[in-house]
């Protein structure tokens, strides 16, 4: 990891059953911008997110509930967290079913494209995350649909 700075934390509650830890330093002071892309190693678990303020006075880093499942820590557990400023271009890779169905409509390859890294994300995890074939093909039918009327994420 690059300049990197580490800490311990408490893993807070936070709405419809997530997670995160609060940052205990100043980050538009450190990072000199508002919302950071970082690269973070939790317990020795590493992944890529994002310090931001969603509506606290102070930064966050949000804990998803596959990353608490991997470390065996809950809301209430310490864990020992590392960040680092993430300059690394963020990259979705679209599966190619997914990508067809995005290429016959230029104006909703465009919409796909300009959605940040997280919603593009978003919409691939929940497509691949169908465990039947029908059920996928439902999936990719109802995303270009939402797409079609702005939505950002499922």
């Amino acid at each position: 990891m690059e300049k990197s700075i580490q800490f311990t934390a408490i893993i807070q509650a936070a709405d419809r059953g997530g997670a995160f830890v609060a940052i205990p330093f100043d980050v538009e002071e450190v990072f000199g911008k508002k919302r950071v892309k970082v690269k973070t190693l939790i317990d020795n678990y590493s992944y890529r997110g994002s310090l931001v303020r969603m509506k606290t006075t102070y930064h966050i880093l949000i804990i998803r509930k596959d990353i608490r499942k991997a470390i065996g820590k809950e809301v209430g557990d310490e864990v020992t967290v590392q960040v680092a400023e993430d300059t690394e271009e963020r990259l979705v890779s679209v599966p190619n079913d997914l990508f067809a169905a995005l290429h016959q409509n230029p104006k909703l390859k465009t919409f796909f494209k300009g959605l940040s890294y997280t919603h593009q994300k978003e919409y691939v995890n929940w497509i691949e995350g169908a465990k039947k074939t029908e059920t996928r093909e439902r999936r990719i039918t109802k995303a270009i649909q939402m797409m079609m009327d702005g939505k950002k994420g499922v």
